[in-house]
């Protein structure tokens, strides 16, 4: 099912590229699996209780590992945009036969290379989509084939350790405070890739693992 508009992204690539910013590049995303899929777009509000509660304790597992099995028979062939916001995580909820899918869409008006990931680092059970305006180029892959789990859990295991070193800081904030002004540390998570070594390439277009992790995309989303 969600093979066709991975195949069609990288065969098709200037119907998509003709969007200039990242809401429009996701409508044209939206309109394929609506048109050329069949997919119909539902709201979280048409998903019972039980349902959104057992789908937002998955998608809200930062470790997660597996696609959740679909909770209804109803939910199938659907999809659910932004479910919590613009801002957040993922942009698409989409609902095969058989598995929830989050969608992950990124999106760059300028030449970049790689995505902006804030808070965030690729899930493993997620695909993602990342496109150029600038590059004129689109590429995608699942997180798990990117980033390996020990990885994953170093990197969010480090802000965890720093909050808890800003928490013991704020305790003695208000002795020095001698001016009632109130400042004090704050964290705030972020993620970058960096050329930490020789063999990094922090590119996606021309990383040499590119082609190799498109089809993996393909041929796996075409039996979820």
């Amino acid at each position: 099912m969600l093979n066709q508009l991975f195949q069609s992204l990288r065969d098709d690539k200037n119907s998509y590229l003709n969007a200039r910013q990242g809401s429009e590049f996701e409508e044209r995303i939206a309109q394929y699996m609506k048109m050329e899929i069949g997919l119909t777009r539902i709201l979280k509000t048409d998903l019972s209780d039980r349902d959104w509660k057992l789908i937002k304790k998955h998608i809200g597992d930062k470790f997660g590992k597996t696609f959740l099995d679909i909770p209804s028979d109803n939910l199938k062939c659907s999809y659910i945009y932004q479910p919590y916001g613009s801002q957040q995580f993922p942009d698409f909820i989409v609902f095969t036969d058989k598995k929830v899918i989050p969608l992950e869409i990124k999106f760059s008006t300028k030449r970049q290379s790689k995505p902006i990931w804030n808070s965030n680092v690729p899930r493993a059970n997620a695909f993602y989509v990342f496109g150029s305006y600038g590059l004129k180029d689109i590429t995608f892959f699942c997180g798990d084939d990117i980033l390996v789990p020990k990885h994953r859990e170093f990197l969010y295991g480090f802000f965890n350790d720093i909050r808890a070193l800003q928490d013991k800081i704020r305790v003695d904030m208000p002795a020095f405070d001698i001016t009632n002004r109130g400042f004090t540390p704050y964290i705030r998570a972020a993620f970058d890739q960096r050329k930490h070594k020789p063999s990094v390439e922090t590119s996606f277009f021309i990383h040499p693992e590119r082609k190799e992790v498109e089809d993996l995309v393909i041929k796996e989303s075409g039996i979820l």
